[in-house]
């Protein structure tokens, strides 16, 4: 996400800040990482390591918490794969913005496992 620049120069875009506020963060896999549903986004094409989101620590720990095996955030995307077990890679990623917004991530930029939260 971009914002135009307001100060008299429109054609100039700010790019959003990429400073995590002061506390306790982890990396969210938006696509996780429990062995069944790893190898279903692998088959679809959906590299999960790729997107990850820093995200409040207790907001990681509420969303997996619960339930089996990953708790909510894991069930919602094992009814997709079984509403849509042929989901293809757009739809897959249209779905993870929907959950985004549905469990109201609200962290960082989404980012690759392996770099540092906030770079």
């Amino acid at each position: 996400m971009v914002f135009p620049n307001w100060n008299g120069a429109p054609e100039r875009i700010i790019p959003p800040s990429h400073q995590l506020p002061a506390g306790r963060w982890e990396k969210h896999h938006i696509f996780p990482q429990a062995r069944d549903l790893a190898e279903w986004f692998e088959t679809q094409g959906v590299k999960i390591h790729h997107y990850t989101m820093p995200i409040p620590r207790d907001l990681h720990q509420r969303i997996h918490r619960g339930g089996e095996r990953g708790g909510a955030w894991n069930q919602a995307w094992r009814e997709f794969m079984e509403a849509r077990p042929n989901a293809r890679p757009e739809d897959i990623y249209k779905h993870a913005g929907q959950l985004i917004y549905r469990f109201q991530l609200l962290g960082g930029p989404i980012q690759p496992y392996y770099s540092r939260p906030g770079a």
